[in-house]
């Protein structure tokens, strides 16, 4: 008998990021067998056991996680196999949960979901195992999809799975917050086309710490979209025994120590922060009739947000990209070295 507290403290199956399952039992596995001398036979069959197993989980999260419209929906062919097995898997899910899985009648959209879902988890495992043991990837991905659903759709391997600790009813049914798949790429937030509509929401900004004054640097973050009050004693924050400033302090809740921001809204500049230590300043997304940055809008024309700047922006952050933009700057700036960041 397990102890209620044991089950309470479990997480549930959408809580787990499958691939990173898949990375840390297959590295746990390896390095258990590290001494093993029979050869790399034994572990790379239990590399496809772990593969198929964290699968079958995964497709679990799928199934759990699709919406009643996208079950619901019927196509007017003849089921396939791999639909008949997708639906057994449903079933098997629903008498576990009951009445959280609505009930469905055809199993082409349900499947249709399934696939994409699974996907791009099978394209990293993919990597994943190429990368490891040199194993070749297959020539398209998509038969590899079709096969491995066809080797995972077991209704009793689902068993477990599903009567695993769940969330409450109303967090499956829309009462939380659910990661759905395929994951979509995380973005930078989105950016009004006419630069004075950001100058009219930072004008109107008060300090969150000085009792409704205005701000005098607002500052927006371009990962969440928080307006921050920057170069301000007033919103400094300690960080590891240390004083920091409303940027700096965000960058560590936000984007684990690095940041992007529109810094000085009404000055219309961009800036990069790694850490405490290091920063450097880049080109605006905005651009005047005249194809020109205005930086400290001395100039005063009117600004329009350029696509292709933000997306190189954007492409910069998703690649991890910031950091390297920094080191190159202050490489090329002496100056920018000198620079309190962790003051912004």
């Amino acid at each position: 008998m397990v102890p209620d507290t044991q089950v309470e403290n479990t997480p549930s199956i959408l809580e787990i990021d499958m691939f990173h399952l898949l990375v840390y039992s297959v590295l746990a596995y390896s390095s258990v067998h590290c001494l093993d001398q029979s050869g790399c036979g034994v572990v790379d069959s239990s590399h496809l056991h772990l593969l198929h197993l964290v699968t079958v989980a995964h497709l679990v999260q799928i199934l759990l996680t699709s919406t009643t419209e996208e079950v619901c929906m019927d196509q007017d062919n003849s089921g396939s196999e791999e639909e008949e097995l997708t639906c057994q898997l449903y079933s098997t899910l629903r008498k576990h949960l009951g009445s959280v899985l609505p009930e469905v009648s055809s199993g082409w959209q349900l499947y249709r979901c399934l696939k994409a879902g699974v996907l791009p988890f099978l394209r990293a495992a993919a990597l994943f195992f190429h990368y490891l043991n040199s194993t070749a990837p297959p020539a398209e991905l998509m038969s590899k999809t079709n096969t491995e659903q066809s080797s995972c759709n077991d209704s009793s391997a689902l068993q477990p799975a599903a009567a695993s600790p769940q969330p409450a009813n109303t967090t499956l049914q829309g009462g939380g917050a659910i990661i759905r798949f395929p994951r979509e790429s995380n973005r930078l937030i989105e950016l009004p086309e006419d630069y004075s509509v950001l100058i009219n929401q930072a004008s109107s900004f008060t300090c969150p710490r000085s009792g409704g004054d205005k701000s005098r640097a607002p500052t927006l973050c371009l990962v969440c979209g928080c307006m921050l009050c920057s170069q301000s004693y007033c919103c400094q924050t300690e960080v590891d025994g240390e004083d920091v400033g409303a940027c700096t302090a965000h960058t560590f809740t936000c984007g684990a120590g690095l940041g992007l921001f529109l810094s000085r809204v009404r000055e219309s500049q961009v800036l990069f922060v790694a850490g405490k230590t290091k920063g450097c300043f880049y080109p605006p997304p905005y651009l005047d009739d005249y194809g020109e940055t205005d930086q400290g809008l001395k100039r005063g024309n009117p600004l329009h947000l350029c696509a292709e700047r933000y997306r190189k922006i954007e492409r910069l952050w998703r690649q991890h990209g910031i950091a390297e933009v920094i080191g190159h700057a202050q490489e090329a700036n002496q100056a920018l070295v000198a620079i309190d960041w962790q003051h912004l």
